[in-house]
């Protein structure tokens, strides 16, 4: 599943498109290397704590900065994010590479297909009509 970044991913706020563009970046070399990889496995679940770590407080920042009616709701979104990667973290050290691999490849589809192209566009407007762009 590689991805190319369309307007229609747009959440027509100049920093976080570029924080999913680079989500796109991490997705797509996911998908381009071989399962049995296990060094580029723990790299890239490495890149998603980390781009968790700045891209979903960003978001968070905003919510709280504008009272976004759906902070609460969302968050639980990112809540599970978070979780899971840490999960996938654990497992990796136990040495589920090939589990950690199919389990990843269905996290990440739909994490962008529903939080990144459904729940994220949600506040798209909102943002807006509070001057982000």
């Amino acid at each position: 599943m590689i991805i190319k970044w369309h307007d229609i991913h747009s959440v027509n706020v100049k920093e976080i498109d570029e924080q999913h563009k680079k989500l796109i970046g991490i997705i797509n070399k996911f998908f381009e290397f071989d399962a049995a990889d296990k060094v580029g496995l723990v790299e890239i679940v490495k890149e998603l704590s980390d781009y968790a770590n700045y891209h979903l407080t960003t978001e968070e920042t905003y919510f709280i900065k504008f009272q976004y009616p759906k902070t609460e709701e969302h968050k639980k979104q990112h809540d599970f994010y978070r979780a899971k990667v840490a999960e996938l973290t654990t497992k990796l050290q136990a040495g589920e590479t090939a589990a950690v691999f199919a389990e990843l490849s269905e996290f990440l589809r739909e994490w962008w297909i529903n939080h990144i192209n459904n729940t994220d566009q949600e506040y798209s407007e909102f943002f807006n009509d509070h001057g982000l762009y």
